[in-house]
């Protein structure tokens, strides 16, 4: 839903400046696989001198939006999470936000496909340009919602890529709200035999599977560390979708953290104060309670 709320794709960055203290955002352009126009959301925090800036671990978080409205408005959460992720870190910290296709400033049409395809090159992208040192580079990926599927989807193909060739790999992966797939969540939303739904995902135009996509990872060489964020009061994504997908990641020994987040709904697990703190805790390699 790229034009959900209306004028979506017509907000800018600087119109979410005063809430940014101490990050900095600009915006820049890549192309995906395919040559369609993407524009990816770019934060700093505050950081050290240049000098000493050289010789920190680079920390780049890759963050793969929700289904609808555009990468500005999530500009106040992601710039509390990477600011408090940083805050008395040794290392250097990078936000990189994707706008799918057919989402905010971006071209083209969205359909799962090419954003496939925006996955892949984003994270190319990411790795070409902040991972030049692959021994001192950690890539963190974080899906939201749809985008966790995303996410995990963009972490399998890398992991792919990544197994005999000199490339940053990425160490941490974070769910938040995540669902086995879109195929699950209908029998998941519409359990009764005599409702059709369920049976019709043939049809579906998305079918993001997030187990696939773990079942993937844990096959490469170095598999992530897995963070799922539940919203305990999700009214989207029934509760049985997180337990069916921790048990996977443990059944495939993937090293998984779980934390529910008390009272979120489906969009608050990431603005609320515990989710907050987990979130940037466990980026940082920090205790989290």
């Amino acid at each position: 839903m790229p034009s959900l709320p209306p004028g979506s794709r017509r907000e800018k960055l600087e119109d979410y400046s005063r809430t940014w203290a101490g990050v900095s955002w600009d915006e820049r352009k890549i192309k995906s696989l395919d040559g369609t126009r993407l524009s990816v959301a770019v934060a700093r925090p505050e950081i050290l001198s240049a000098s000493a800036q050289d010789k920190r671990k680079q920390v780049v978080v890759l963050y793969f939006q929700g289904n609808g409205a555009s990468i500005p408005p999530r500009t106040p959460m992601l710039s509390n999470i990477l600011r408090a992720a940083a805050k008395e870190s040794p290392h250097d910290w990078t936000l990189l936000a994707l706008s799918y296709r057919g989402y905010w400033t971006s071209s083209g049409r969205a359909h799962q496909r090419g954003i496939e395809q925006d996955a892949q090159a984003f994270v190319t992208w990411a790795v070409q340009n902040y991972g030049q040192d692959p021994g001192n580079t950690e890539m963190i990926l974080w899906g939201q919602s749809i985008g966790s599927g995303i996410a995990a989807y963009a972490a399998s193909k890398h992991s792919e890529s990544s197994q005999t060739t000199d490339v940053a790999r990425i160490s941490r992966l974070v769910l938040e709200t995540p669902f086995v797939s879109i195929k699950s969540m209908l029998a998941a939303i519409y359990p009764d035999w005599w409702v059709p739904y369920k049976h019709l995902w043939p049809f579906l135009r998305s079918w993001w599977d997030s187990e696939d996509a773990l079942r993937k990872i844990a096959e490469s060489s170095y598999p992530p560390k897995v963070l799922m964020v539940v919203a305990s009061g999700d009214e989207i994504v029934p509760r049985v979708q997180a337990d069916q997908l921790e048990t996977l990641c443990r059944d495939l020994r993937l090293d998984v953290t779980r934390k529910d987040v008390l009272g979120a709904l489906h969009t608050q697990a990431s603005t609320l104060e515990q989710g907050k703190r987990v979130i940037s805790d466990w980026m940082a390699d920090r205790q989290i309670h």
